[in-house]
This record gives structure tokens, C-alpha cells and sequence, in this order.
């Protein structure tokens, strides 16, 4: 078995196997409201939660933004093609007679600590050659005793230079001289329908904000990609508020449907795209919904409304 080769075959631009790590300062970070509430699953001491695993494998999966015309943030298409590559990779590794399971850890943390990576200002993590952009998939393994060859931990580094461009782009001021506050992170928002009004006003994009990756210098060298035709079509507005979502879900994974995440934020962005034409539809779903959706549905009505 060559993990190196299964991990390319997969598609993966570099995996790291690594021990499998502690962190019980992170969890009481935690704890104490440190971090936002889509960190819960997330378990520190991986040693205690998968107490058969003898390694933790990173997988990287590099992705380009699309154009800042887009209105579709690129990371979660690309988590949905990494999240698919990783499924084929345990069946590989299942048939060499490899236990994985996926992992929830603090990927940021590790990477940082093993010197593979250096947080930003904006608490992103940059990776040599990939800046910010790019999804990480964890797989705990049980590798045999001769396959076990960790990657070598680099010293720590650093490479934000601080020129202070996240954090005059951040839309909800998330990013200071103080450090970065999850709590005015729009992103941290965006898990389901139930958004602030302040996020709501404040987003131009679907499934994600990328604004302080846009402003990062470290990230100029990656070229923006166009949508394609496909893209185009799956995300048009007008069909997600229609209802006809399978399109989209084929390339960002059916989770995205939970609680009626997609049409919410379809309709936060046609309000504040000024889509008056798409009132019929909204009024539509609002009629048929209840709960956080039918709220972030009848605070884009209004919008509108007022427009």
C-alpha cells in the first residue's frame, strides 16, 4: 500500500499523517464562548474519542474563487467534491484492510501547531502555495505499524504581513487590532435560516462570505474562475426560489437543504439585489413556511417592499 499514491489518485493535493492529537486547552477555549457554536461537534481529544486509531490524515483540496460577479462563494461546491474524493479514498484504503472514520478535530489548531500552516488576522489559515483557498477533509486511520511514517513537523511560522486590508473589508467588522471576533463574522451566521438582520443586510453571496479572502494579498496569485453554464443554471435565483433545488444540491450535498437553508439565503440575496421581480416567488414561500425560514423570507419581503 502507498498512502501517498491513494491519497493523489484521490484527487487530493497533499495529505498529512500526523498523530493523533490532544487539545485540551482547545476545548476549554471552547467552553468559554471562544469559538463559534458550529465548532460543538468538534472533539479535542481525539485519542479518547477514537481510542482504535494510531494516525490523523489531512487531506487538502485546493479550489479557485469564482468571479467576484458570481454572488456563489467557491468553498462549498469544493467541499462537496473533497467531501466525495475523501468517500472514495476509504474504499480504497477499506480495501487494503484500513479502518478510517471521518474526523471531527481542530484542523486549524494542528496545522498551525505542526508547522504545515499560519493563521491570518482573519483567523484563516494560509498553507505555502495555497494561500486560504482550499478545503481540509480529516480521516483518523489504523494504519499498520510500517505504513505509520508521520510527516515531519516544521517549525511555526509566520505570513500575514498585517497590512490591515481584511480587516477595512470585513463587512461586519469581525477583524481589528484586538483580533478576530467570531461573533461579528457573517459566516459564522450562515448555518442555517435563522440569520440577524445585520448579517442579512450586510450579505452579497451565496453559501458563505469571502470577502476578507478576496482583500488578502496572500491570495492574489489564485486567478478567479467563471461559473460554469451548469453552475449558472443550478444557482439562478429565480429556481431556488421556485423550489427546484436538486440542481444546486448535486454540487453542494443535500445538508445544504436542512431547515431551508438555500432558500433563505437565495432570498436575503434577491432582497438585496433589489429582485422585485422575484416577490410572487418569495411571497410564495413565505405563505408555505414557518419558523426562522418564514422570518428571513418576510424580512426579504419587506425589503423589497421598501425598495
Amino acid at each position: 500500500m502507498n498512502l501517498e499514491e491513494l491519497v493523489k489518485n484521490a484527487g487530493f493535493r497533499a495529505g498529512y499523517l500526523l498523530p493523533v492529537p490532544q487539545y485540551e486547552e482547545w476545548t476549554r477555549r471552547r467552553a468559554s464562548g471562544a469559538f463559534a457554536p458550529q465548532t460543538s461537534w468538534i472533539e479535542g481529544d481525539a485519542v479518547a474519542a477514537y481510542p482504535w486509531a494510531n494516525g490523523l490524515l489531512l487531506l487538502i483540496w485546493p479550489y479557485a474563487p469564482y468571479a467576484p460577479d458570481a454572488g456563489l462563494s467557491g468553498y462549498y461546491p469544493a467541499s462537496h467534491q473533497s467531501y466525495q474524493a475523501m468517500r472514495a479514498l476509504r474504499e480504497a484504503l477499506a480495501a487494503e484492510g484500513v479502518r478510517t472514520e471521518r474526523a471531527a478535530v481542530p484542523v486549524k489548531t494542528i496545522l498551525v501547531d505542526w508547522g504545515l500552516g499560519a493563521r491570518l488576522d482573519n483567523d484563516l489559515i494560509f498553507l505555502p502555495g495555497l494561500g486560504t483557498r482550499f478545503v481540509i477533509q480529516a480521516l483518523m486511520v489504523s494504519l499498520p505499524d510500517d505504513k505509520l511514517k508521520f510527516t515531519p513537523q516544521r517549525a511555526p511560522f509566520q505570513a500575514c504581513v498585517h497590512c490591515g486590508r481584511c480587516q477595512n473589508a470585513c463587512p461586519g467588522g469581525a477583524i481589528s487590532s484586538r483580533g478576530y471576533d467570531w461573533q461579528r463574522c457573517l459566516r459564522a451566521y450562515e448555518e442555517g435560516p435563522d440569520m440577524p438582520p445585520w448579517v442579512m443586510e450586510r450579505m452579497t453571496t451565496l453559501l458563505g462570505c469571502e470577502v476578507c479572502q478576496d482583500a488578502c494579498p496572500l491570495n492574489h496569485f489564485i486567478r478567479p474562475r467563471p461559473m460554469t453554464d451548469e453552475e449558472k443554471a443550478a444557482f439562478d435565483l429565480e429556481r431556488l426560489l421556485s423550489g427546484d433545488l436538486k440542481p444546486a444540491l448535486s454540487l453542494i450535498g443535500k445538508n445544504m437543504k436542512k431547515g431551508g437553508k438555500l432558500i433563505a439565503q437565495a432570498a436575503v440575496l434577491a432582497a438585496n439585489q433589489k429582485r422585485t421581480d422575484l416577490l410572487p416567488l418569495l411571497e410564495a414561500q413565505a405563505q408555505k413556511a414557518d419558523g426562522p425560514l418564514k422570518e428571513t423570507l418576510l424580512w426579504a419581503i419587506t425589503k423589497l417592499l421598501q425598495a
